[in-house]
């Protein structure tokens, strides 16, 4: 009967060392893009606060709970859907809804970096951010840590791998062209270029365009310095990509196209050469370090090649 009791004892005890084993193994520290957090095992009721990551999830095949709807890109229309509560805008989060959501994640954006402390509060929080500069690096970052948190290593390796062959090929074809781009957003009336390490920065420093410059401006600051197109034209490029600012925030449809139709830009070796390219305006500023957005923006640099 002792022995019987001592045995009793030792499943008891060695129940609770496997449960405490257990526990300890699903309970993961994660780095993010402005820390760490740490998490209970795979979040179950996520919140996702940008397009960018909600892109990402999407590929890796996790269900949110809550997402930003307004702006949503076309490749991810099936989030209007009401089984998916809304959570605000990109840049003023609906923190009522998101706490009524009761996520057990939220995963917020670069927009929303000065709120990180209050989302906090309501559950643990990830940032899903680039650096200037570090737009493949970073995304890849962005990518392995959604990869870990839900369990989706390989999954998210698989990603990484098969946009790298794309961005490796597409670099390439770039370089061997030896042209000069210019990377310009219209934004109503204005024009903005943009060259190393600022937003746009990717063209140059992933594909690695040479800048084409006017000795008028000579640099260019992260959110871009102000030109016109008398400027376009002394700059000579060989290759121009426009994003309409407009187009993205669904303000108007095509209106630089109409702009660009000029004596100053049809000037150009871009235009003579038929390499003015309007880039895919939600990819390049809704969603960008998203998957299917990085996929985007290689292919509109590829229908150059």
């Amino acid at each position: 009967m002792k022995s019987l009791r001592s045995l009793t004892r030792l499943v008891v005890v060695a129940a609770g060392v496997l449960a405490a084993a257990s526990s300890f193994a699903a309970t993961k520290t994660i780095q993010h893009h402005e820390g760490e957090i740490t998490l209970d095992g795979v979040p179950k009721r996520v919140v996702v606060l940008g397009h960018g990551s909600l892109d990402t999830l999407d590929r890796l095949g996790v269900e949110p709970v809550g997402v930003v709807k307004a702006m949503m890109p076309t490749y991810l229309d099936k989030y209007q859907d009401k089984k998916y509560a809304a959570m605000g805008s990109v840049k003023e989060p609906d923190f009522e809804a998101i706490y009524m959501a009761k996520p057990d994640l939220i995963i917020a954006e670069a927009r929303l970096r000065e709120m990180m402390g209050e989302l906090n509060k309501i559950a643990p929080t990830i940032m899903y951010a680039v650096d200037y500069g570090e737009y493949w690096k970073d995304t890849q970052a962005n990518w392995r840590m959604l990869g870990e948190v839900f369990d989706k290593q390989t999954e998210a390796d698989a990603l990484i791998a098969n946009t790298q062959a794309k961005l490796d090929d597409t670099r390439a074809k770039a370089q061997a062209s030896q042209m000069k781009a210019m990377m310009v957003m219209n934004n109503g009336s204005n024009l903005a270029m943009f060259n190393q390490g600022s937003r746009f920065s990717m063209v140059f420093d992933e594909f690695g365009f040479n800048p084409a410059r006017s000795e008028e401006v000579k640099t260019t600051g992260s959110h871009g310095n102000l030109i016109s197109f008398e400027y376009i034209a002394d700059a000579k490029p060989d290759v121009i990509f426009v994003l309409d600012r407009e187009q993205a925030i669904g303000k108007e449809i095509g209106k630089a196209k109409s702009r660009f139709n000029n004596v100053l830009v049809k000037s150009t070796p871009a235009s003579q050469n038929d390499r003015i390219v309007y880039l895919n305006p939600n990819a390049w500023y809704i969603t960008m370090a998203g998957v299917t957005a990085t996929d985007i923006m290689i292919d509109d640099i590829a229908q150059l090649f």
